[in-house]
């Protein structure tokens, strides 16, 4: 029973952190669009990091809540490459704060490591067992358009969140553009 909660951990949590380096390519390919360029720029990109802050925090209040913290820390961050994965993983946390969330390409590069976590541990298991089964592939994209569709969800949620407070605190949009003016 525990190897099945194990299977299932390790892939909510490539579904939470693999998205991210999706989206972002996604959002630089429609940014190159003439005519959404200047929306993307303004709206989308500073939302990236805090999106990638915002799924990480989701993932660990998940874990919080289910009860599942004592098995993580018993059970699978018991090996060093695991701990490691899961600091790492922790680590997508400081993106909440301001000095890292400026920058999208360090938040986009701390993704890659856990983008390429799924596809790294399928190829060890295929090398390993001599077999590339068939369903690794499929598998792997599942996991993919999970992700992705979680961190579509996230921008459209903090966009939403976004529109509200401007409606609900208008004079402070409008007291930063006056000091960007001075």
């Amino acid at each position: 029973m525990q190897v099945f909660f194990s299977i299932f951990w390790w892939i909510y949590f490539c579904i939470f952190y693999s998205g991210f380096p999706l989206l972002c390519i996604l959002i630089y390919f429609i940014s190159k669009n003439k005519n959404l360029q200047q929306t993307v720029k303004q709206k989308i990109y500073p939302l990236l990091p805090v999106a990638y802050a915002f799924v990480s925090s989701c993932f660990w209040i998940l874990i919080l809540y289910t009860g599942r913290i004592n098995f993580v820390i018993e059970r699978i961050a018991s090996l060093a490459p695991s701990m490691l994965a899961i600091l790492y993983g922790l680590s997508a946390l400081l993106f909440w704060l301001p000095a890292f969330r400026q920058n999208i390409k360090l938040s986009f590069l701390h993704s890659l490591p856990l983008f390429l976590l799924a596809p790294l541990n399928m190829l060890l298991n295929s090398l390993r067992h001599k077999v590339v089964h068939h369903d690794y592939i499929s598998t792997l994209f599942r996991i993919y358009t999970a992700g992705f569709l979680i961190y579509i969800i996230a921008i459209l949620f903090l966009l939403l969140l976004r529109w509200i407070m401007l409606r609900v605190f208008p004079y402070s949009q409008q007291h930063k553009n006056e000091q960007r003016i001075l």
